[in-house]
């Protein structure tokens, strides 16, 4: 008998979520919290608040298990430089903080403002928050040389000045869109039949 070999898959599908449900559903003044936030910065739902919250949470508690430890721990003076630099690479942090304490003061606004959505609208290459969203979402934003399509993107400080519209957009220096295109060959045709006349 011969064996079938399994076909090779060279990438591995991540199925664990990316953030947690609240405990307590029906909380007026977090409801209100949410509500609040999806406005401000233009959210499609408030899975994506759970998840920035999700992402603080886990950063919060490597925080404080370094605090636990003894502050000539091996393990506190090996890890804290990597998670404070990491941090300040993605601007949640400031120059001027470099303590654990101050991971403990992050709030989900923080994080929030180093959207790609949020940066797009700061920007003005936007005039809402919410057409932010499209113009990322149909592909008229890149970063650096890359188009990005992910409003939740966290942008890095280093990368924040290269933030623009795409090259092959319409917005940028792209050819006209479909409508755009479409209308440009009727005022042709128009321009062509007063002529005949």
């Amino acid at each position: 008998f011969f064996t079938v070999a399994m076909p090779h898959v060279s990438f591995r599908t991540n199925y664990r979520k990316a953030y947690r449900t609240v405990r307590r559903p029906f909380e007026k003044e977090r409801l209100d919290q949410e509500l609040k936030l999806c406005g401000e910065y233009g959210l499609r739902c408030k899975r994506e608040i759970w998840r920035v919250q999700y992402m603080l949470s886990k950063v919060r508690k490597a925080a404080r298990t370094l605090l636990m430890c003894d502050l000539k721990d091996p393990k506190r003076l090996f890890e804290t430089p990597p998670l404070i630099r990491r941090l300040k690479r993605y601007g949640v942090l400031t120059d001027e903080e470099n303590s654990l304490d101050d991971i403990l003061k992050l709030t989900t606004q923080i994080f929030m403002e180093r959207r790609l959505q949020t940066k797009v609208f700061k920007l003005n290459l936007a005039k809402s928050i919410h057409h932010a969203r499209v113009l990322i979402r149909q592909r008229h934003i890149r970063v650096g040389k890359q188009v990005v399509n992910v409003p939740s993107f966290l942008v890095r400080t280093d990368s924040e000045k290269h933030i623009d519209l795409a090259v092959d957009s319409p917005y940028g220096n792209g050819r006209p869109g479909r409508v755009a295109r479409r209308r440009a060959a009727q005022r042709a045709a128009a321009g062509g039949d007063d002529e005949d006349v």
